[in-house]
């Protein structure tokens, strides 16, 4: 059996009734207001994924698992990728596939043949009847990635490394290993480059999870001066300052608003 990430979603036909769900609860399909997805189209999601209101699905047609408020990605998402608020994912980011190194031949003929046409035209026109691919995983371990994490264009990752909160991932880097809480990682493979802040006020920023409270309450304590944020940031919840309820919309209410397909 191949697994592969997409292994739980199912395939689901677009309606006017799924993008009337999709506007009312307040989740976005491209900028400035634009609704990309038409009905008709068909889109990739998991029963169990989750989407907070205010997020933002701006290209492709795969949703992911996991998307936090206030998220954009110019990048195709993969149905087990797991994306906290506040991130910003540019073009071309992808997650790759393993191939077989240790067999053979790290062609795809032996394990996952089904997407390649030829090697069907060619099993019949030679009249095989038989033919199994043998098991292999393509890489079904899921991406997570923190909270206010960047990446940049043409970042690689490999399945299940972790970015965590506060990250940035330079362009063109491929990502093998977990990336720490507010590191700057870049290169081939990616390396650590330094740290965006202190360790000590890295500290209190994962203390205090800012990013639990809604723009508005971010951009008036003065996002410009990290330290002095901290501290109004951690005064404004001593007083109370509201976190921000974002509502979830649901895989399982997703496929119930569109037409599945198979």
């Amino acid at each position: 059996m191949v697994k592969h990430a997409s292994s739980r979603a199912v395939r689901v036909r677009i309606t006017e009734g799924l993008l009337l769900l999709l506007q009312s609860r307040h989740v976005h399909t491209g900028f400035y207001g634009r609704r990309r997805w038409t009905v008709g189209e068909e889109i990739m999601v998991d029963p169990e994924a989750r989407l907070e209101a205010y997020s933002h699905l701006c290209t492709g047609w795969v949703v992911p698992l996991a998307l936090g408020a206030f998220t954009y990605s110019l990048s195709r998402f993969e149905p087990t990728m797991r994306i906290g608020r506040y991130c910003s994912i540019a073009s071309l980011v992808s997650q790759w596939a393993q191939h077989p190194v240790e067999w053979i031949s790290s062609s795809p003929f032996s394990h996952h043949p089904q997407p390649l046409g030829g090697i069907a035209d060619y099993l019949n026109s030679n009249g095989s009847r038989r033919f199994e691919p043998h098991d292999f995983d393509l890489g079904s371990d899921p991406i997570e990635v923190g909270n206010d994490v960047w990446i940049g264009d043409g970042v690689a990752l490999k399945p299940g490394v972790k970015i965590g909160d506060g990250a940035i991932v330079g362009a063109h880097a491929v990502v093998t290993r977990d990336v720490p809480p507010y590191a700057i990682v870049g290169g081939v493979p990616a390396r650590l480059i330094r740290y965006r802040f202190p360790e000590s006020l890295i500290e209190r920023i994962e203390r205090v999870r800012w990013w639990r409270f809604g723009p508005d309450v971010i951009q008036s304590l003065d996002v410009r001066d990290p330290d002095g944020f901290v501290s109004r940031m951690e005064q404004a919840e001593a007083d109370g300052a509201a976190t921000l309820t974002a509502p979830v919309l649901t895989g399982k209410e997703i496929i119930g608003a569109g037409e599945r397909v198979g």
